[in-house]
């Protein structure tokens, strides 16, 4: 089975993420210096980089992504039964010594009033081997209790004319013949997401090999899409 382009060009480096310069400069900083903090939270849209931007932290404090990272999605995993086994598990590596782990929580908003409470003893007093790295897309849910421990950074939308120049780059390697202006159509419904902007690209040259088709326009992608033309609207 061919793997989905949004996993096929999730950034492994810092120098990867679309449009998230400052807080790429910042981290950057952080990490060449050694004074990471113990727990940082990213807030911003969908698609933007949260996760990609904890998971290639992790892999520069040199963590195994098997072993020494675990992520959680706090959607799901939302109840303090479910943080106090994580606790439990924090609690046995502040016992042992050497490598670094990191903690993912990923919509950590979705996280229970309980949840929120067994996590804020966790965050007063981490084990120096253990990062905590939280993802939200709605960060006025998180209590301030929570915020004050952490290293916030807010990851903007990305520009449509930063995205286009991605979706380009992806294209050419892909071998996918799309139109300039199907290409920026695409960047434009994206909404700042580069996620879904490389979705909708994977949708495009598939639409061009299933339809045998030497190169997508941009009424290919309205048609795809469900688009209507602004002109024929005015």
């Amino acid at each position: 089975m061919q793997q989905a382009l949004y996993r096929k060009y999730r950034p492994e480096k810092l120098t990867e993420l679309v449009g998230q310069e400052e807080a790429v400069s910042l981290i950057s900083k952080q990490i060449e210096k050694g004074n990471l903090g113990h727990a940082y939270l990213f807030s911003g849209p969908r698609g933007v980089g949260k996760t990609s931007l904890a998971r290639i932290i992790a892999t520069q404090l040199g963590c195994d992504p098997v072993f020494d990272i675990t992520e959680i999605d706090a959607a799901s995993n939302n109840k303090v039964d479910d943080i106090r086994d994580m606790n439990e598990s924090v609690n046995f590596i502040a016992s042992s010594t050497g490598q670094k782990i990191v903690y993912i929580l990923d919509e950590v908003h979705m996280l229970s009033k309980q949840a929120f409470n067994g996590l804020l003893k966790t965050l007063e007093e981490p084990p120096p081997s253990l990062k905590f790295i939280l993802a939200t897309t709605e960060v006025k849910k998180i209590p301030i209790t929570i915020l004050s421990r952490c290293q916030r950074f807010d990851l903007k939308r990305v520009s449509i004319d930063e995205i286009f120049k991605h979706l380009e780059t992806i294209s050419k390697k892909e071998k996918g013949n799309i139109s300039s202006k199907a290409l920026r159509i695409i960047a434009q419904v994206s909404e700042g997401s580069v996620r879904d902007a490389i979705s909708l690209l994977d949708r495009a040259i598939i639409y061009q090999n299933v339809n045998s088709k030497n190169k997508v326009e941009d009424q290919d992608i309205r048609n795809m899409l469900g688009l209507a033309d602004k002109s024929k609207v005015i």
